[in-house]
C-alpha cells in the first residue's frame, strides 16, 4: 500500500500517482523490506504438501518411539519427550515459512531461546541434567528434521544448502560435546542426534553436490 503525501491518503493497488490530486504516491517507511544479513529464500511451497509431510513425520515418529519400546522391553525416555521433540519441528517448520530471509536465524534462534530455558529450569530444580540428556539433543533433533522436510518441499537457492549443511553440523556438534565431557547420563539422544546430523549433512551434499560446489567456490574465490 501506498501513501499520497498531499491528500494523506493511503493508496491500494500499483498506483504511482494519486488518482485525486496526481502527485506521486511514496511507501511508507513501516512497509519498506526490512534489511538482512541472510538471502532472500523465494517461497515457492505447497501449504498442504508441507502439512503432509509434518503430519506424516510426526506419526512415524510416536509410532517407532512404541515399536522401540516393544522391540526392546524397555523405556528409553519418556513419550513427552518425543511430544515435545514433534512441537519444536513443527514450531521450526513454521519460521522456515514465515521468515523467509531469516531461516538460519530463526532457526537458531529458538535452539538458543528453548536450551537456556531448559539449562534454566533444570538448575533451579536441583539440577538433575534432564537438560543437556534429553531437551538439547532432541532440539537439535527436531532442527534436523525441520531443515530436511524444509529441502523437500520449499525451492531454496544453492546458498541456502550452504548454509543448511552447516546448521547442520552445528547442531550435531552441540550433543557430541556433551558427550565428550561426559556430562549426559544417558547416551542415546545426544547419539541420535550426532547420527542426524551425519545423515543430514551428507544427504544435502550428495542430492545437491554440484549446487554446494558452485556456491563454495564462489565464496572461497575458487
Amino acid at each position: 500500500m501506498k501513501r499520497c503525501p498531499e491528500c494523506h491518503a493511503d493508496v491500494k493497488g500499483d498506483w504511482e500517482s494519486c488518482p485525486l490530486c496526481q502527485t506521486d504516491l511514496k511507501v511508507p517507511e513501516s512497509e519498506k523490506p526490512e534489511e538482512s544479513d541472510f538471502p532472500e529464500v523465494p517461497l515457492k511451497f505447497n501449504r498442504k504438501k508441507i502439512k503432509q509431510v509434518l503430519s506424516l513425520s510426526s506419526v512415524l515418529l510416536i509410532i517407532l518411539y512404541f515399536v522401540a519400546h516393544f522391540i526392546w522391553r524397555f523405556q528409553f525416555f519418556n513419550l513427552e519427550y518425543v511430544l515435545f521433540g514433534i512441537l519444536i519441528m513443527w514450531l521450526m517448520m513454521l519460521v522456515i515459512i514465515r521468515k523467509r530471509r531469516n531461516i538460519v536465524k530463526g532457526i537458531v534462534y529458538i535452539l538458543f531461546l528453548f536450551s537456556l530455558l531448559s539449562l534454566y529450569f533444570d538448575y533451579v530444580n536441583g539440577w538433575l541434567g534432564w537438560s543437556l540428556t534429553f531437551v538439547i539433543p532432541i532440539l537439535c533433533i527436531s532442527a534436523l528434521l525441520a531443515m530436511f522436510i524444509s529441502i523437500q518441499v520449499v525451492n531454496l537457492r544453492a546458498e541456502d544448502y550452504v548454509l543448511y549443511l552447516q546448521l547442520a553440523a552445528i547442531a550435531g556438534l552441540i550433543p557430541a560435546v556433551f558427550l565428550l565431557m561426559d556430562w549426559v547420563v544417558f547416551a542415546l539422544p545426544s547419539l541420535l542426534s550426532i547420527v542426524f546430523s551425519l545423515v543430514m549433512s551428507v544427504a544435502v551434499f550428495f542430492k545437491h553436490r554440484q549446487a554446494v560446489i558452485n556456491e563454495l567456490e564462489k565464496r572461497m574465490h575458487v
